[in-house]
């Protein structure tokens, strides 16, 4: 124990102790003092006693208990699980830059709702970036070297899912290509191809031109798929 530990314990007990035993009041000319029948000092009970000694008392026994109280917490804050989680957490998205919660999930064996109370957590105290990634949300550790003047070819190698950037690219090599052959060629569905082609619409890259029941897809004039912001940051 510290040595002003001791002294603060010391302390309370010194404040404490009228409580544990008597109180006595020496008997002199005073009509005011309390005395037993033989005219000898009387004993008086903790509640008998005057308010402030009951006051201080009181609170000592409560600084006691606090000091304990907070030591006690001190002690489970250090072993509390949650923080090796977010630790654990914090260590994969290091070791694994553009993580995604469906990843940390299945490689930790943590629940979704446990990996996302981390996750927010974690980007609230600044320890991690989290970028958009149509609709993947990938995980970095915070650092300088992602936003150096090259941060774009840091991030976009890490980042999940960037089938946005493929469609993109697919249209820039194939002016006029349908929704059903970019389908086909990157092998995903009609309705995710249409997803990807709203948000290449929203960027204002995209020219559609209709033919018949089919629409042909090209890049406007003056954007390059390795040029638009296929990622966010999260704020």
């Amino acid at each position: 124990m510290k040595k002003s530990h001791f002294l603060f314990l010391s302390f309370c007990l010194l404040l404490i102790m009228p409580c544990n035993g008597e109180y006595s009041i020496v008997y002199h000319e005073d009509d005011n003092l309390i005395i037993d029948d033989d005219g000898f000092d009387t004993n008086l009970s903790f509640w008998e006693l005057p308010l402030n000694y009951q006051l201080i008392t009181i609170i000592a026994i409560i600084l006691a208990l606090g000091w304990k109280l907070v030591a006690l917490l001190t002690a489970w804050v250090k072993k509390d699980p949650k923080n090796e989680n977010r630790l654990n957490i914090l260590n994969f998205i290091e070791d694994n830059p553009g993580s995604t919660v469906n990843m940390i999930e299945k490689d930790l064996g943590l629940k979704r709702g446990t990996v996302r109370y981390h996750v927010n957590t974690l980007k609230e105290s600044g320890k991690i970036l989290l970028f958009k990634n149509g609709n993947y949300v990938s995980l970095f550790r915070n650092g300088t070297d992602l936003w150096d003047k090259d941060h774009k070819k840091t991030i976009e190698p890490h980042l999940q899912g960037m089938t946005c950037k493929k469609v993109c690219s697919l249209i820039y090599e194939n002016p006029g290509i349908t929704n059903t052959e970019i389908s086909d060629t990157l092998g995903i569905t009609r309705s995710a191809v249409a997803s990807h082609i709203r948000t290449l619409e929203d960027m204002g890259c995209l020219v559609i031109e209709s033919s018949g029941k089919f629409k042909n897809y090209y890049l406007d004039a003056g954007h390059h798929p390795d040029k638009l912001p296929f990622f966010e940051k999260v704020a």
